[in-house]
């Protein structure tokens, strides 16, 4: 679990970035941003030595976030967003839990989040007295609750505008 000083995994921190990046982001969504371009017009146009800027840009990501992240300590936030249950020790588990919340809420999903997918946004919502659920379209996967700015700001908005007056 521990490294020695001088031997931290920063290389796969770096590919795990970038796999993370693949995964929750969408096909269209790359496909939008890069296509089939190249970074460089000298490039070869396929091959291992293609630069694609694609490619060009996932590398850049994984080094950004090496310079932000310690390895272990990337591994131990992950392994509690995984494990993370809020119905955990609870009487009537999830449900129970945020059935208990009393406050007006609503809940903001992703259409093309697979972090967090839009079913996950809906049941949760189920669980929370008087919450509606709002679907942010965007083809940015998990990405989309930070591109889709218009949408978000939107969906909070009209929620804000329906809460009642607090008195002054």
């Amino acid at each position: 679990e521990r490294y020695e000083v001088g031997s931290e995994p920063w290389d796969g921190l770096g590919v795990a970035r970038q796999i993370g990046m693949v995964s929750y982001r969408t096909p269209r969504g790359y496909d939008a941003k890069f296509g089939r371009s190249l970074q460089r017009p000298d490039s070869p146009p396929y091959g291992s030595s293609a630069a694609w800027a694609v490619k060009s840009y996932l590398e850049h990501q994984g080094r950004k976030f090496q310079t932000r992240f310690d390895p272990l300590t990337y591994v131990k936030i992950t392994e509690q967003m995984d494990s993370h249950d809020v119905g955990r020790g609870r009487e009537g588990g999830c449900a129970g839990a945020l059935g208990r919340v009393v406050v007006p809420s609503v809940v903001l999903g992703i259409d093309s989040d697979v972090l967090y997918p839009l079913h996950e946004q809906e049941e949760l919502a189920g669980h929370l007295r008087g919450s509606s659920v709002v679907a942010i379209r965007s083809d940015a996967g998990h990405d989309g609750f930070l591109l889709e700015q218009e949408q978000v700001g939107k969906a909070v908005a009209n929620f804000l505008e329906g809460l009642p007056s607090s008195p002054s």
